[in-house]
């Protein structure tokens, strides 16, 4: 995700913290087990195909953690205090993760060996943002303004310079922010939450291709959003915004590879995705890029996962893990939680990281048993 979003009610803890299941798809009576805790920002996980080693990343303090069976953690990564860790996944006998230098402004796929070795796999992918900027021909932000509304917009946002994401219309800024990975063979899929597209590593030779840029899709942006925004910005946001369209970037959070072969992606939607129920899955088709919408309506879609044709879903700002049923286009949840960051299946089990932006307790790894 990018770092200029909109600060959320997820951070003010008016919703229950507790995890509380819901008994869709579950084992009656079962609820989440937690299996380590105090985590700082667990933005991203992934469990071991042979057995339950789980790997997390603290993203908020740059580690990559393993958990063993028994839930005691084991630091992997551990030396970026400038940046962040995080896009963890496994393939081909080794664990990836991208790594990213706020200070240098560099940011790389690596790989740590099964003996341990790290090697650094990908170019740059800001180097490669920089220069491609894939979603540069596409318009973000609000349309089709009036002379006076647009102007307004745009004292308001001088007045307020650095402290919200653009909002005029614009086109594809040139920046990066690579958050989710998946390996297939030597190749690594890339979710690029800043970029707005789906990348590819070439495994041999470290070069960055785009595959898909995703699509952008407009809403409207009503009185309810108009008031959720000034609540959680503090701010007095011109109302000649009310009822106009809004073209919200659509930031993919994961991709990971189905059993069918294709690429599925889930979407936050923006700084609106974040204050209204607007993520999307997308399945892409790796070799031509063709995009299709699976499903919508989830608030805050930033990690998933798929459990045969099912898909499930971390809902961050919606304070819930959720399945999308084959052949379904909407989601159902499956157990409550504060601040879901990303979701993994193993077999019939689902590991979950919560507490994301839980301050007090700070962040989680739980595990439901599943039908």
């Amino acid at each position: 995700m990018r770092r200029s979003s909109i600060p959320t009610l997820v951070c003010c803890g008016t919703l229950a913290t507790a995890l509380v299941a819901a008994p869709a798809h579950a084992r009656p009576g079962s609820e989440p087990e937690t299996i380590a805790e105090g985590l700082a920002g667990p933005l991203t996980l992934a469990v071991h195909d042979s057995s339950p080693r789980v790997y997390v990343t603290q993203s908020f303090a740059g580690r990559l953690t393993k958990i063993d069976r028994s839930g005691q953690t084991d630091l992997v990564v551990d030396d970026n205090p400038a940046g962040e860790v995080v896009g963890v996944s496994l393939g081909g006998g080794g664990v990836y993760y991208i790594q990213t230098d706020y200070e240098g402004w560099s940011s790389h796929v690596y790989r740590i060996g099964p003996r341990g070795d790290v090697t650094r796999v990908s170019d740059d992918l800001f180097a490669y943002e920089e220069m491609h900027n894939p979603d540069g021909g596409a318009t973000y932000g609000f349309t089709g303004l009036s002379d006076s509304c647009e102007e307004e917009l745009k004292a308001f946002e001088a007045d307020n310079a650095g402290m919200l994401p653009p909002l005029s219309e614009y086109t594809g800024i040139i920046e990066s922010h690579g958050y989710q990975t998946s390996v297939q063979g030597r190749d690594v899929y890339v979710a690029d939450a800043a970029a707005n597209a789906v990348l590819k590593v070439d495994g041999r030779t470290g070069s960055i291709s785009t595959v898909a840029v995703l699509p952008a899709t407009p809403t409207t942006f009503d009185a309810a959003a108009h008031a959720t925004m000034e609540g959680t910005t503090g701010m007095e946001i011109p109302d000649c915004l009310v009822d106009s369209t809004v073209v919200p970037e659509p930031v993919p959070t994961d991709v990971e590879v189905g059993p069918d072969g294709m690429l599925y992606v889930s979407t936050l939607q923006g700084w609106m995705g974040e204050i209204a129920p607007l993520s999307s899955v997308y399945r892409v088709d790796p070799s031509s890029g063709a995009t299709t919408w699976v499903a919508g309506g989830m608030h805050g879609a930033t990690g998933l996962d798929l459990r045969g044709s099912d898909i499930v879903v971390a809902e961050m700002f919606g304070f819930q893990v959720s399945m999308i049923p084959s052949g379904s286009s909407s989601a159902q949840p499956l157990f409550w939680a504060h601040s879901p960051a990303d979701v993994e299946v193993h077999g019939s089990t689902l590991y979950a990281t919560t507490g994301t932006f839980d301050e007090e307790n700070g962040g989680s790894v739980v595990r439901l048993r599943m039908r």
